[in-house]
């Protein structure tokens, strides 16, 4: 069950937007939807975390800003959708990873692309592999991984939730997780593009804020596969 939560003040607005999604039965429609009126009443929920969050800016007390702080301090997961009527973007913003940032003016046809959008966003962060570590056996969460370095004679595995040793190949893993969207800065790193938050030069600066160098040899497709695959999620 894929849970979804809307926080705005404005019932007319929050009315408008959730007709739109039920109009596309997402999920098989295998979903609930719970209502928050402000930002302490949604940070106070025994639901949380949830899958996809719409999350008014202007809102009373608690701005819709400050929430988003505060909910990426435990919900690193969920797909967050800002919406607006007046406010422009600022570089605060993008600190909490936001998958949308909505104008409220903005027409039907336009809303519902952006929320397929994030339908296919939510099902990718659902998604798992079965890393196969000696004779064990790791279920992981492929949204949660930041990037995979070598380590000795294992792999070190970076998540959200810390790191963890694998004894296996770099290039096993590879095989796996290329699919989902990774690939080789330098032949001792693969990275997952999804948690890239910028290439400067040759380095990869990640959302947690590990520096990974970017080897000479793989600088240009890198960087090329990077443009394209930052593409194919706009």
């Amino acid at each position: 069950m894929v849970q979804i939560a809307f926080c705005d003040d404005n019932t007319d607005e929050l009315n408008r937007i959730r007709a739109l999604l039920d109009a596309f039965q997402p999920f098989e429609g295998s979903y609930e939807i719970t209502v928050f009126s402000g930002g302490s009443e949604l940070l106070q929920s025994e639901k949380r975390p949830f899958d996809l969050l719409f999350l008014d800016v202007q809102m009373p007390e608690l701005d819709g800003y400050e929430t988003a702080r505060r909910i990426r301090e435990t919900d690193q997961n969920t797909v967050l959708i800002f919406l607006t009527g007046v406010a422009a973007p600022t570089v605060e913003v993008f600190q909490v990873t936001p998958f949308r940032y909505l104008m409220k003016q903005m027409d039907d046809a336009t809303i519902q692309k952006e929320l397929l959008a994030a339908f296919e966003e939510v099902t990718r962060r659902s998604q798992f592999v079965t890393i196969r570590s000696g004779n064990d056996l790791i279920r992981l969460n492929v949204a949660s991984l930041l990037y995979l370095t070598i380590a000795g004679r294992s792999v070190e595995l970076v998540t959200d939730h810390g790191r963890q040793e694998v004894r296996a190949k770099l290039s096993e893993l590879f095989e796996l997780l290329a699919p989902h969207g990774f690939s080789y800065s330098h032949k001792s790193y693969l990275v997952n593009f999804n948690r890239i938050l910028s290439i400067s030069g040759n380095t990869v600066i990640m959302e947690n804020g590990d520096i990974l160098p970017i080897s000479q040899p793989k600088a240009k497709s890198f960087k090329q596969e990077f443009v394209r695959f930052a593409g194919m999620r706009l």
